[in-house]
């Protein structure tokens, strides 16, 4: 059973991103998009979590499913901080202490490495 369907997908600003893309994407499916530069690849995804609506065709989504999305430029402020302080300052201060483990946690789970987390 597909989590996100899409049928018929086409997106066009000034000129057209892409159009009639079929996906099903399923659980513990991996999906690469490549393209070159200004093809639709963050459009796509932006479709994807329901931020942008598509210009053609339709995209269902299981119910209850929660799609995420992290941009991909870094915003300024953030430049100079590392992930667990950026974290850290998300969070309510009664909360920094106690909820600090999920993040070590989800980390865990995407295999990232230890470098990469400061």
């Amino acid at each position: 059973m597909a989590l996100i369907s899409l049928k018929s997908l086409g997106v066009t600003m000034s000129a057209p991103l892409f159009s009639n893309l079929d996906l099903s994407i399923g659980t513990g499916d991996r999906l690469g998009i490549v393209a070159a530069n200004g093809r639709g690849k963050s459009t796509l995804l932006k479709c994807l979590t329901g931020e942008l609506e598509p210009t053609t065709g339709d995209i269902t989504r299981t119910r209850g499913l929660r799609v995420g999305h992290v941009e991909q430029s870094v915003a300024p402020a953030l430049l100079g901080s590392t992930f667990y302080q950026v974290v850290a300052d998300a969070l309510p201060p009664e909360q920094t202490d106690s909820e600090m483990w999920r993040v070590d946690v989800v980390l865990d789970s995407l295999d990232v490495p230890e470098p990469m987390r400061e």
